[in-house]
């Protein structure tokens, strides 16, 4: 449940609950989900040791990969590997920025003397390699309602039942969307 939703599920309930319990129970709610959010942020990049200074690491990955209409999904992959540059530079028309974010990573890992062997384990059990993107789902359900043809929609849920495992033969299924996938607009209930 989200924070605005949490607000004014305490509007309504003010009548009921005293308003400083309420005040109190969101104060520890974002406290909750802030530790949440470090603590799941620092696995994904596989970090064994958390520390505070962590949290702006991680907060500087996300502007920059924001900025940059980073696929998310293959960033955290790509990271777990050795040789991460290789892949992870085609991803940014302007390097400067994740090149810097980069050294600060490599120097954290360094601090706690990370073995890259059990790095990228770690890293791999927590980043999966394949997501439901929106433009397969919707070849998916296109061909399902056009042709009554299904095999996408069985290929995806086979895919997506291991997407933490190597498939080398669903290596089309990393791609970012293409284009036309990019002006896709969906909801929840899609």
């Amino acid at each position: 449940i989200g924070y605005w939703n949490l607000a004014c599920l305490a509007r309504a309930l003010t009548p009921l609950v005293p308003i400083e319990a309420l005040r109190e129970t969101l104060a520890e709610y974002g406290t909750a989900f802030n530790n949440c959010a470090h603590e799941l942020m620092c696995r994904k990049l596989g970090l064994r040791e958390r520390r505070e200074d962590d949290r702006q690491l991680w907060m500087d990955l996300l502007d920059v990969l924001a900025e940059a209409r980073a696929d998310y999904t293959n960033f955290f992959r790509g990271l777990s590997g050795t040789d991460c540059l290789s892949v992870l530079l085609p991803m940014f028309t302007e390097s400067r920025r994740i090149k810097l974010w980069l050294d600060l990573y490599r120097h954290r890992l360094e601090q706690e003397n990370s073995d890259d062997k059990e790095r990228r384990e770690r890293m791999n059990r927590v980043n999966p390699k394949y997501v439901l993107r929106n433009y397969r789902a919707q070849v998916a359900i296109e061909k399902a309602v056009r042709v009554r043809d299904y095999s996408e929609i069985e290929r995806l849920r086979l895919l997506l039942s291991r997407p933490f495992d190597e498939q080398p033969e669903m290596h089309e299924y990393t791609q970012p969307a293409p284009e036309w996938g990019k002006r896709l607009t969906v909801s929840c209930s899609s």
